[in-house]
This record gives C-alpha cells, structure tokens and sequence, in this order.
C-alpha cells in the first residue's frame, strides 16, 4: 500500500485545522479556569493567567511540534492525524490536573510518554515501508484521518479532568473575583453536580445578594450548615481559596473545629450585617432546627407579608409541627397551596415511600419542606 497521495498538502492543512479548533475551544471553553487555577498556584499569585491567551499559545505550541515532529516522520495522507499523536498526549496530561492538591500525576507521566514515544517510532517505521504516490479518491485519505482524530480527541477528554463541580468551582471563581455574584449564581444552575467549595460559594454569592431566604434550597445543600464555610485546608493561592472567600465575606476564617453554624452565629453576634444575620438563619434552617429559627424570627413574622419564601416555609412546617404554639405571620397564599399540595403527594404515596420522596423531589425539591423531610 503506497502512503503518498495527491491530496497530501490538503489533508495536511485540514488536519492542522480540525487540530487548532480542537485544541483551541478544548482549553479556552473546558480547561482554561483549571490551567488558570494550575498557573496561579505554582506561581504563588505571581502571574495570572489570561484564559484566551493561554489557549492560543498552547494551540500554537502543540501544532508547532506536530510541524517539528512530522518534518522527520513524514506522515501524510492516511496517516496524517497519527502525526498528531504527541500532541494529544501532551494536551490531555497538561490539562489532567488533581484539582483537590494542583499536582500533576506522576506515574502517567511516566509511563505515557514512553509509551508515546515506542508507539510513535513504530508507525513511523510502518510507515517508511511503503513508498510512492498514488492516485486515490478524496474520501478514502480523508475517513481515516477523521476515525483517528476523533480517537484521539476522546482519549484527551477522557484522560484529563473532566470533573464537572470543579470546573463549575473555578468559573464560580472567575466571577466572584470581580464581585459578580449574581453570575455566579448562575454557573451550573442546572446541573446536579456539585463540591463543598462550589456550595460556599454558591452560598455566599446568595448571602451578598440578599437572596438566601429565597433561593438557599434552589441548588444542593447536602453538607448543613457546614456548607456555609470555606475549608482552609483546601487548595490555597493567592487568588482561589479560603483566604479569598473569607476577604469577600469580610470575616476571619473559622476558628480550628468551629462549624458552620457557631461560625455564622460568630459572626452574627459581632456585627448587626445583614449578610450576617442572614447566614445565621440559614445555618439554622440548614440544621434543620426550627425551634431556634422561630426564636430568632418571631418579631420578624409579625412584621408583615413580605417575608423570603423560605422563612415561610419554615414556620408553616413548624406551625404543623406545633399545633398548641403557633407563630403568628400572614403567609403568602401561593406557599399555602404549594405547602397543602406538598402534603397530599406524601400523603397519596405514604405506602411507598421511595415513590413519595422522589416524587417530592422532583415537584417541591427547591423548598425546605422537601429539605426537612429528605
């Protein structure tokens, strides 16, 4: 089988082509926070990186290689996307980082690139075996490229960090170091995925925004109260971790052993800050202790009507739970009905109770009814 063709220099540009893209939208849309967090931790916030800038000069640093490389190794025609090997390698290890400890994988490295180069050698080989030019059609030099392509493409997916809550994380970061919490409300707003740095931040993006009352139950709380704080064991730079949350939540850091809840109400007691007083009664309703949150709350209630959805829902649960010492408040009537409709599903399902908690989840898993009960 002959390995030249006369559409070398077109599959040559077309695959440098599909590569760049590739690789570009690979960095710049899935990797680029992570390869920032990477940059700005082994520098000790010495640098910052600039996600566009960062995904360009890769780009261009891999496709040159693949030119270096393939310069002596002369794959072309069919055989063009295996020049892209290398290239691959070094994008997926580059882009496979340990988001808990910013380290590399060691072994991977050591055994792939080996395994690069000895696989590498060998197509080259097969590939000085053959000789001469044919005439062929377009199509048959191009399936081949395009199959080993998008091996290739998966293989560097797979083997990098693909983690969904850590990216989310890191594009959290990205907005609330300028402060715009509403945006960081909205990164993974639909996804299930989540991580206890991405919940404090989540969390306190609410706490900033005066929304906690409204919108804490909106997205996962499976760590309580704890899920208020920022772990200062965590990974640490000068522009990500607890050092960085605690600046914006102008607040030291927890005391050794302080949990979420003693933290807030910490803060709560120091200093009359709404954002203060609002984690606190989260970090009761996250506790799921009602009898403290009614305390807290009872001059609150007979305020008036507007009160955040939440706070409702939780003296409507705590009136049913306390039938002989209400507390008084003017509910919503949209809550009521959700509250009586609540009911009657568990109540329609309290012969199965997997049904009747998916069920709720599915319908009323935003409230803290739903929070209390699951």
């Amino acid at each position: 089988m002959s390995r030249r063709t006369q559409y070398d220099k077109s599959i040559s540009v077309l695959c440098a082509v599909l590569f760049a893209i590739f690789s570009f939208v690979y960095i710049y849309v899935f990797q680029g926070e992570l390869l920032a967090l990477m940059q700005d931790h082994l520098s000790g916030g010495v640098t910052q990186s600039n996600t566009f800038l960062t995904a360009f000069l890769l780009t261009l640093l891999l496709g040159g290689l693949q030119r270096l490389i393939n310069r002596y190794s002369k794959l072309h025609g069919c055989w063009e996307a295996l020049s892209y090997i290398p290239s691959c390698i070094l994008l997926a290890l580059v882009t496979d980082v340990n988001d808990g400890t910013m380290l590399y994988s060691a072994s991977k490295w050591l055994w792939g690139i080996p395994i690069c180069i000895i696989f590498y050698i060998g197509i080259v080989w097969l590939n000085r075996m053959m000789s001469g030019v044919r005439k062929c059609d377009f199509f048959e030099v191009l399936w081949p490229n395009l199959l080993v392509f998008t091996l290739l493409f998966v293989f560097t997916a797979q083997v990098s960090n693909h983690a969904p809550a850590p990216h989310m994380e890191l594009a959290a970061w990205h907005y609330m170091h300028d402060s715009k919490y509403d945006k960081v409300l909205e990164v993974g707003g639909k996804s299930d995925d989540y991580n206890a740095e991405l919940t404090a931040l989540r969390n306190l993006a609410l706490a900033k925004t005066g929304q906690l009352g409204e919108r804490l139950f909106y997205y996962p709380q499976p760590y309580g109260a704890d899920g208020l704080v920022y772990n200062r064991h965590s990974k640490q730079s000068k522009a990500y971790g607890a050092s960085e949350f605690y600046r914006h939540l102008s607040g030291n850091a927890p005391y050794g052993g302080e949990g979420g809840r003693a933290y807030a109400h910490r803060l709560a007691m120091k200093s009359d800050s709404a954002v203060y007083r609002d984690l606190y009664l989260a970090a009761l309703l996250l506790d799921k202790d009602l009898d403290a949150f009614v305390k807290e709350t009872v001059e609150q209630a007979k305020t008036g009507t507007l009160h955040p959805a939440h706070y409702q829902e939780a003296w409507m649960l705590y009136n049913e739970l306390h039938p002989d010492s209400p507390v008084a408040f003017t509910a919503d009537s949209a809550i009521v009905s959700r509250f009586v409709a609540y009911r009657e599903l568990q109540s329609e399902h309290k012969d199965n109770a997997i049904v009747a908690e998916n069920l709720c989840r599915r319908k009323f898993g935003k409230t803290f009814w739903c929070y209390y009960d699951y």
